[in-house]
């Protein structure tokens, strides 16, 4: 990852915005521009849900994470508490806590 860094940065040049105008562009050495900031933490925040969840996952495509939501599909209710029951605890495991207060159940009856 930090070489990853070193080669985005690598010439990086920045300008000081004032109420008299823009200063002249300098070589940024050091820190992180606040967009690459984010863009990085969402990086991060991707590659640590991709680890933890990789031992939760079932490989199926009834299961799928975006961002921080998590879509669970089931043939039952049973099997969909028990799915829950496994992410949960697999989540909780490795410090994070799924907030069941929001979590949503849709049915499908055909």
């Amino acid at each position: 990852m930090k070489a990853v860094m070193a080669m985005y940065y690598e010439g990086a040049a920045t300008v000081v915005r004032t109420a008299e105008g823009d200063s002249k562009a300098f070589i940024v050495n050091v820190g992180l521009h606040q967009v690459s900031r984010i863009c990085i933490e969402s990086l991060l925040f991707v590659i640590v849900t991709e680890m933890i969840s990789r031992e939760v996952r079932a490989g199926l495509s009834l299961e799928l994470l975006y961002a921080d939501d998590l879509i669970l599909m089931a043939e039952s209710e049973e099997s969909l508490r028990d799915k829950i029951v496994k992410w949960k605890s697999g989540l909780e495991a490795k410090g994070l806590k799924m907030n069941t207060g929001k979590t949503k159940v849709m049915f499908n009856v055909v």
